[in-house]
């Protein structure tokens, strides 16, 4: 018994030993080494959002020493060195961010989970790094694929990846030609009440972009003026996407 004993504990403590803590619990404000920087500091709350140059929220979760970002669809990934963030992939590769005294709010309310939402973040990573959303769009069976899982890591209540599926369903619904298409569509489009569902389910996750994909949704549905309500509901919870649309729409 004791030889077994003693086999279980060579195969399993290795791997407590070396296994990486997935959470997102970084929490300040780093501020570039280099005055050339394009991303002249990140702001991270501690609870999965970090504001990038005042431009916009992204998403991170932190796996051992490293942090991945997720600005938008992109991704940017850095190594923890104590109080410095070192650069690791395009956009941010060989530059480094160092932790300042100045003050950021921490939101980090309830440390389970905060810890649930990294991981989900981390399968969401995991799932969807070795290719694009248009890689999927043009391929039906990778989308459907895709679309499953996007739609559980969504219902475990990965706002990110409700926004993913979002897309991926008004793909399927439209068709990815007129989402594309530059054209005017007179023809009247029949309103989908699971995106609708869907756009608020988002907002009710507490993530401001629900509104401006929301909002989006009406406006090619040509309900210009609930998509404008849905942007300022959005610019006034701190997206700047929906700023960025009610920009684009004064502007026609």
């Amino acid at each position: 018994m004791k030889k077994i004993q003693l086999l279980l504990l060579l195969i399993y403590i290795p791997n407590l030993i070396y296994s990486q803590v997935i959470d997102n619990n970084i929490q300040g404000y780093y501020q570039a080494k280099s005055d050339s920087s394009i991303y002249s500091f990140f702001e991270f709350d501690g609870n999965g959002k970090v504001n990038i140059v005042g431009m916009g929220a992204g998403d991170y979760f932190i796996k051992g020493d490293s942090l991945i970002v997720y600005p938008d669809k992109s991704i940017f990934k850095f190594k923890i060195k104590g109080n410095t963030l070192l650069g690791a992939s395009n956009w941010v590769e060989k530059q480094t961010w160092i932790k300042k005294d100045t003050v950021v709010a921490n939101n980090r309310k309830d440390a389970v989970a905060s810890k649930k939402k990294a991981e989900l973040l981390h399968e969401y990573y995991k799932i969807s790094q070795t290719k694009s959303s248009l890689d999927f769009a043009l391929n039906e069976k990778s989308l459907k694929a895709q679309e499953e899982k996007m739609s559980n890591l969504c219902n475990q209540g990965l706002s990110k990846a409700c926004l993913d599926y979002f897309g991926m369903m008004l793909i399927a619904d439209q068709g990815l030609g007129a989402l594309l298409s530059n054209e005017k569509n007179d023809k009247p489009i029949t309103v989908n009440p699971e995106i609708i569902k869907l756009g608020n389910k988002i907002i009710a996750q507490g993530e401001p972009e629900g509104y401006t994909v929301l909002g989006a949704y009406y406006f090619y549905l040509g309900q210009k003026e609930k998509a404008v309500e849905q942007w300022n509901i959005g610019a006034d919870k701190g997206s700047q996407k929906s700023v960025m649309a009610l920009l684009q729409v004064e502007m026609e």
